[in-house]
């Protein structure tokens, strides 16, 4: 509802998805998929909405995981913006707004755009 808010009543032209390297969100779906690990709590909530990254990683980039995963998981977050909240495929499809997807490296501080 944020990003809605921003975009109808503050017009607010860009939104932006960023992961970040060596994410442990990620590595933990990663871990729950190829190792069927356990997490305790809340976590497997969290994991749930990583894991369809990880498993469309694997198949295509099985060589860095981890690094697939985190792209592969903006791009999902991407599409879940525009085809989950009318307000922004509105937008987005009327270009009043763009909507992109980057990875932050945290030992460069470098902004790879997806």
């Amino acid at each position: 509802a944020s990003l809605e808010y921003a975009v109808h009543f503050l017009g607010v032209p860009l939104l932006m998805v960023l992961g970040h390297s060596d994410c442990g969100a990620v590595g933990a779906a990663i871990k729950v998929v190829t190792e069927r690990a356990e997490l305790p709590g809340h976590l497997p909530e969290l994991v749930k909405a990583i894991e369809p990254a990880v498993i469309a990683a694997h198949g295509r980039h099985p060589g860095d995981l981890l690094a697939a995963a985190i792209e592969e998981n903006v791009r999902l977050n991407v599409m879940r913006l525009i085809d989950d909240a009318p307000i922004l495929s509105d937008a987005l499809a009327t270009k009043k707004i763009a909507v992109s997807g980057g990875v932050y490296d945290l030992a460069t501080g470098k902004v790879s755009l997806i």
